[in-house]
């Protein structure tokens, strides 16, 4: 597959798409996804532009923000350009890591006359004939996740439009409009970014699931624990306090 039948695919043939891409590993094509999307995605926003919002503007009382305005745009082209390639590079790395724990499949290869969708199911470790010469196809590896978490990326795309749109929209109507499609766009990245783990490290459905969910699982536990115990030792140094204070 070229580029452009990459974008057509992960549209329309989801997973054989993300098959392929797990297998070649266009890293660089899903770093131009990650880049475009997030730069459209951005600076289409009406927040972020000349348009008018009260957030820009001075009140009686506040002080004068709006030459914070300048500074937003330039701010969501850095963080689109360099920190999302970064930050999906870790996502990378934490669930290669967690792919591994659960005993996903890190490598596989293939041999003449064999097809690969037979050694999927063989989970067999033999090679393939390309172009007269022998080649190692290999699945399982981070960078493999990395393009197929990249490319899993572009439904986002379509926040151009909603944000173009909102644009003729009161403001009120325009905010749930936007946060109705992002919900409904991040889900579908979502199923795609559990498809490109399914498929890089052949698991089951449950366990792909479980390594995408698994981070924020994590964070919520160590939030919830981080809570009580701030909680706690609010309650002991307060108790201490009332001790102390002279009864009358």
């Amino acid at each position: 597959m070229n580029f452009l039948e990459r974008l057509y695919g992960i549209f329309f043939q989801p997973v054989g798409t993300i098959k392929e891409i797990v297998r070649e590993k266009p890293i660089w094509q899903a770093v131009v996804v990650i880049i475009v999307t997030g730069l459209l995605t951005v600076t289409s926003n009406y927040r972020f532009t000349m348009v008018g919002t009260d957030f820009f503007t001075s009140s009686s009382g506040m002080p004068d923000v709006g030459r914070l305005r300048a500074l937003f745009v330039p701010m969501a082209v850095f963080g689109s350009i360099f920190i999302a390639p970064l930050t999906y590079f870790v996502y990378a790395a934490v669930y290669h890591f967690l792919a591994e724990i659960l005993e996903g499949k890190m490598y596989a290869k293939v041999e003449d006359n064999v097809s690969f969708d037979q050694i999927e199911e063989n989970n067999a470790e033999i090679e393939q004939k390309a172009s007269g010469e022998k080649e190692k196809v290999v699945i399982g590896t981070a960078k493999g996740l990395y393009s197929a978490i990249g490319f899993a990326k572009l439904p986002m795309i379509f926040m151009v439009v909603v944000n173009l749109f909102v644009r003729l929209l009161n403001s009120r109507a325009g905010l749930i409009l936007t946060y109705l499609f992002l919900a409904i766009f991040t889900v579908w990245v979502i199923v795609l970014e559990i498809i490109a783990i399914k498929e890089n490290y052949k698991m089951s459905t449950g366990n792909a699931v479980l390594v995408y969910f698994l981070p924020y699982i994590v964070l919520v536990v160590l939030f919830i624990i981080m809570i009580i115990f701030a909680g706690a030792t609010f309650i002991s140094i307060f108790s201490e306090v009332l001790k102390n204070v002279p009864m009358q």
